[in-house]
């Protein structure tokens, strides 16, 4: 075998080598795969958490690795949590990777239980699903990245949301008052329709039954913060609003 064959053939076994010492997995240990998309309908911190365990799997060698949030969508990346111990970030954004400084991994070690990525930002009320792709990925000593990587995508969407909704205004109500301290106060040319009220954590508070006409319903009872409400009508339409309490 000639020297260049040789070189070629160690080259590419040190590639292969590199590529299989990242690994990334569930709490279980099963592998996540790359391309997956994990979906969530909360923004409850705990409830709205994808664990994930940094490992490597090289018994000579120490990696680095990065996670990267290669793009958010229908959020500014602000009101969620990227940890990577020993660091955790309360807000990411779009092209950058965490931490700073690539995590260092032993040979047959991993980062712990504790790395996470959660959502706690309930979004608009109206533009879904929110996603962050996250990105995965090993770097030599040198900040070049080497091996594969791992991209996985994490969406939210409210539970009570649906992309079959129509504009609330073209089911005939109208909110007069989304920042409410007593009274929300609405006109409606429905004659049977009804809303429900849906804290941030999706949790179902109250709901109302309402004919055409004006109307004021009591919010006096409802803490301060923001509530989605769920409209719909005697055709099966869906629409929906957010509202204030003070």
């Amino acid at each position: 075998m000639n020297v260049k064959l040789i070189i070629t053939t160690l080259l590419l076994l040190m590639g292969y080598t590199s590529i299989a010492q990242m690994s990334v997995t569930d709490l279980q240990g099963n592998p996540i795969q790359d391309g997956s998309t994990v979906t969530y309908s909360t923004v409850d911190l705990e409830d709205a958490k994808f664990h994930y365990v940094l490992g490597n799997t090289s018994s000579d060698d120490a990696i680095n690795i990065l996670v990267e949030v290669v793009s958010i969508s229908n959020t500014d990346g602000s009101d969620c949590q990227l940890c990577v111990q020993p660091l955790c970030f309360f807000a990411v954004n779009e092209g950058q990777s965490y931490p700073n400084d690539p995590v260092t991994l032993a040979p047959e070690s991993t980062n712990g239980t504790d790395d996470y990525f959660s959502n706690t930002n309930s979004g608009d009320g109206s533009n879904y699903p929110m996603e962050y792709v996250l990105r995965f990925y090993q770097v030599d000593d040198n900040g070049q990245e080497v091996g594969s990587d791992i991209t996985v995508t994490y969406k939210y969407t409210p539970e009570n949301f649906s992309n079959d909704e129509f504009d609330l205004e073209n089911m005939g109500i109208t909110i007069d008052n989304t920042l409410v301290k007593d009274y929300l106060k609405l006109n409606s040319l429905v004659e049977d329709a009804q809303f429900e009220i849906y804290d941030m954590k999706s949790r179902l508070i109250n709901s109302f039954n309402f004919g055409s006409g004006q109307h004021r319903f009591n919010m006096s009872t409802l803490h301060s913060g923001s509530y989605f409400l769920v409209f719909s009508d005697e055709q099966g339409r869906k629409s929906y609003a957010r509202i204030q309490k003070q």
